[in-house]
């Protein structure tokens, strides 16, 4: 193949629905570096753990949502998120909607500070294990409780 029909390919592939498309490894990996692709069942994916370059990492997905009732005033910022991983990037942030966090393959947990006045509650994917290339969505709640119920 020249390399002008291999860019044909490469064109090709990023624009149709088939799924029967076979290309080369390093034109393969370009694509993926580059936009959406179609996997081999036809269905567009983007990872970005993938998009990074850190194909042997999972991404483990944390949404922080704070509930504040009629009297708490703390925003999901005003919370630091700690991960306790094998290699996570980042290892802690603040709160906020979504924080994508790369993690080498291996047992992994979220934790979170505490402010007075708050409950937190985690979701199941906040513990557990992760291979590479894994996707896992981590939200965490924290409602505020008032000392008057």
């Amino acid at each position: 193949m020249s390399t002008n029909t291999a860019f044909s390919c490469f064109a090709s592939m990023s624009g149709s629905k088939s799924s029967n498309f076979t290309s080369n490894e390093s034109y393969s990996n370009l694509s993926i570096q580059t936009e959406q692709v179609e996997d081999k069942h036809g269905n567009n994916t983007t990872s970005p753990a993938i998009l990074s370059g850190d194909e042997d990492k999972g991404l483990l997905i944390v949404k922080v949502t704070t509930l504040n009732g009629k009297m708490g005033l703390n925003t999901s910022s005003d919370f630091i998120v700690n991960i306790h991983a094998n290699n996570p990037t980042p290892v802690s942030f603040k709160g906020g909607l979504e924080t994508l966090v790369k993690l080498s393959m291996g047992m992994y947990s979220v934790t979170i500070s505490s402010l007075p006045n708050y409950n937190s509650s985690f979701s199941g994917d906040c513990t557990g294990g992760i291979m590479k290339v894994e996707t896992k969505i981590c939200t965490i709640v924290n409602t505020y409780i008032s000392d008057n119920n």
